[in-house]
Formats: structure tokens, sequence, C-alpha cells
């Protein structure tokens, strides 16, 4: 989240425990989250945390917002679970400004047999959480939505348990057309 600035959509807010890491050079908050549940948990933390944010209903894969709206986007343990990721990557280029950042922390499909493993249980495992799919390939999909994924790092090693490892984390830029 350290790498936001200006305006920033955070896509999928969950209950909004990301709010609270909000860096200094973020200027204005806006969330989109399809689960009314949620959306009433991030506007509360939100208040309770003196945190001015906008929480929309709306999904990754129709991002209910102007085109060039926001300097970043963030992401978190977000694309595993979206219906579509292509239409949900193309979504967020559209609302992020030209050089727009986005700020990346998933999960996402490991090498060898980890990754073997990930494809083995992928679909028991999307029926039990929520259709969450630990095998995705994050950082293709990424890069072939026009982003420059030079500023992302895998972390192998999370205290969070398999298949929910390895994670992707930090920040890739829109490439200009």
């Amino acid at each position: 989240m350290s790498h936001a600035v200006g305006r920033l959509l955070m896509v999928g807010v969950g209950p909004g425990t990301d709010l609270r890491f909000i860096p200094p050079a973020v200027t204005s908050v806006a969330a989109v989250e399809p689960v009314a549940a949620f959306r009433r948990m991030a506007a509360a933390l939100a208040r309770r945390n003196g945190i001015a944010v906008d929480v929309v209903d709306g999904v990754g894969e129709s991002i209910p917002f102007p085109d060039n709206s926001f300097d970043s986007v963030h992401i978190g343990l977000v694309l595993c679970s979206v219906d579509d990721v292509a239409a949900t990557l193309a979504e967020i280029r559209r609302v992020l400004v030209p050089g727009g950042r986005l700020v990346v922390l998933e999960h996402v499909r490991g090498a060898g047999a980890m990754g073997r493993c990930q494809d083995l249980i992928a679909r028991p495992w999307s029926r039990l959480a929520c259709g969450c799919e630990p095998n995705r390939r994050t950082i293709d999909a990424i890069a072939k939505a026009g982003f420059d994924t030079s500023g992302l790092r895998s972390i192998p090693r999370t205290l969070v348990p398999p298949p929910c490892t390895p994670h992707l984390q930090g920040v890739a830029v829109v490439v200009d057309e």
C-alpha cells in the first residue's frame, strides 16, 4: 500500500482492513465492494478511524467510475476471486490515469511442486473458499493487461499457509500505448 499516491481506488475492499494502511501521499479514497455486509463494515471502520472514503457497490469487472479517475488502484487478495481477471485488469487500467499505479498484494500460483499441487486442488478449493482460485498466474495477467510489472516481486514464504502462497507484492505501472 505504501506505493499508493493521489486519488486511490481500492477494488474489493472487503471489511476495510487495509484502510488503516493508507499512506499520507493519498489525497482521496474510493472503494468498490460487491458484498453489502463488507461495504457496511468498511464504512464503519473508516468512520471509527476518521478516514474519508466513498464505499460503493460494484465489481472489478465493471468499475462504476469514469476513465482516468485515479492515480492509484489497490488490489489486496482480490484477483484470486474475481470471475474474470482480464476484464478486471482492463477496468483497472481504464480508471487509472496514464502512468497510474496498480498496488498489488495477491497470492499466486507457485512454481514446481507447489504450483502443481495448487492446480490439482484449485476446483475443490474454490468451492470451499468463496471462489478463490489459488493457481492463478497473476503477474502474467497484469503484464498482458498493459502494465509494467518490473516493480512486482514474488514472496515465496509468508505466514499464510499453502495453497495461498507465494505472494506477489509491489507496484505495476500503466504502460503508455
